[in-house]
């Protein structure tokens, strides 16, 4: 259940992509675990992700949840970022213009509502454009 309570609990967590780090195989989860999910080791450390990554691989979903429909197309992607692997919504591009290899950095948009009526805001991923100092 997503409340504004929960989203307000874990909004640093999510905001700064802060993610955990197994110091016993070297997995990296997020959102961050209290042990890790792969090995079951409780030895783990916090890590902050970086926000620029590239896109792995991803998907269009032309026919949306409920809650989710002036977000179609919902393009998701899997997103690597340094060693971790992250699944978020790509915006700002059209499916036809998303590729694999796809540079992309974080960025703050705003989600669906909660049960309580509140509007969360929520990183999701944005192409990378270089500007290029064309003043000489």
């Amino acid at each position: 259940m997503t409340t504004i309570q929960r989203i307000w609990r874990i909004k640093n967590i999510l905001l700064r992509l802060i993610s955990t780090r197994c110091l016993e195989c070297g997995f990296i989860a997020y959102p961050p675990k209290a042990s890790c999910p792969k090995c079951g080791s409780r030895k783990v450390v916090e890590e902050e992700l970086p926000k620029v990554g590239e896109v792995l691989t991803y998907t269009v979903i032309n026919v949306p949840l409920k809650g989710f429909e002036e977000f179609t197309p919902l393009i998701i992607g899997l997103i690597k970022l340094g060693d971790a692997k992250v699944l978020a919504e790509l915006v700002d591009v059209k499916p036809e213009d998303v590729r694999i290899g796809m540079k992309v950095v974080a960025t703050l948009r705003r989600s669906t509502k909660t049960l309580d009526g509140v509007i969360p805001y929520v990183l999701k991923f944005k192409p990378l454009t270089l500007k290029l100092n064309t003043t000489t």
